[in-house]
């Protein structure tokens, strides 16, 4: 996916113009201005413990993950992104509330290049299944948005590293069994060892691992300039993870508000 993916996203939340309720924390005044932009792509509901003064549509509360899910869960609101919310109490209440375990995808964009990158929690993607759970929820996602994805996998080493040690071993044995599950279920997927040089142009980047797909991650982020619009977490309801090392959240609303007007236009 090139630079138009990402401007088609923006052209329909500005269309749609959503409900979003986004979560805050203990915000200083710089985070709280910087919400001003994001009403360009939604109508913000401000969920957290804030103050009477808050500029925003708001709803103060001590517990606002647990706020947030529950007015995602309720209708209330469109989608939902988790702004600096706490990672840990926030995902606990989503996966409590919906009844399922917590998967994200990263929306990236660097250089022209947008594509979707996962596992990205620290505490995910630590088996077969739930790697190719992420590969199929995303390819999902995509077609959804009018996308034939192509997916790349990653692992511990190259195919000629094979009986260096056990641990590259069974990462390259579980990257060939992901790609091939894949291409079983219809998704065009290719097992790219350690060559993450070679997944440019890919829609899809799946990591051995939670930790090596943070890292990947971060390191796009805040060395090399990548811009993140959010992580949607595969469920049919909107949720739009975000990491709090960001001065806003204009891509992760954007975001949720343009994958609320695909369900409006699905009829959902």
């Amino acid at each position: 996916m090139d630079a138009s993916f990402i401007k088609s996203l923006q052209d329909r939340a500005e269309k749609t113009h959503a409900r979003i309720g986004i979560g805050i924390w203990n915000a200083d005044r710089e985070l709280m201005a910087s919400l001003h932009s994001a009403e360009r792509f939604a109508e913000l509901l401000v969920v957290g413990n804030v103050d009477e003064s808050c500029p925003y549509e708001h709803i103060c509360t001590d517990e606002p993950w647990r706020e947030l899910v529950g007015l995602l869960a309720n209708g209330v609101i469109d989608g939902a992104v988790r702004g600096n919310l706490p990672a840990g109490r926030t995902m606990r209440a989503l996966a409590e509330e919906f009844r399922l375990p917590v998967r994200r995808l990263a929306l990236i964009e660097l250089s022209g290049w947008a594509f979707l990158l996962g596992p990205v929690g620290i505490d995910e993607g630590e088996t077969v299944q739930d790697r190719l759970d992420l590969l199929l929820g995303g390819s999902k996602l995509l077609q959804n948005m009018g996308v034939l994805p192509r997916a790349a996998v990653l692992s511990g080493g190259r195919r000629e590293d094979r009986g260096r040690c056990e641990r590259v071993d069974r990462s390259l044995l579980e990257g060939d069994q992901i790609a091939a599950r894949a291409l079983k279920a219809g998704i065009d997927a290719e097992h790219k060892g350690i060559l993450i040089e070679n997944c440019r142009g890919d829609d899809i980047v799946i990591a051995p691992d939670g930790i090596s797909g943070n890292l990947i991650f971060r390191t796009l982020m805040l060395l090399c300039g990548a811009q993140s619009y959010g992580a949607p977490a595969m469920m049919e309801k909107i949720f739009i993870d975000s990491s709090r090392a960001r001065s806003g959240f204009d891509g992760p609303v954007m975001l949720a508000g343009a994958m609320a007007g695909m369900r409006k236009e699905e009829g959902k």
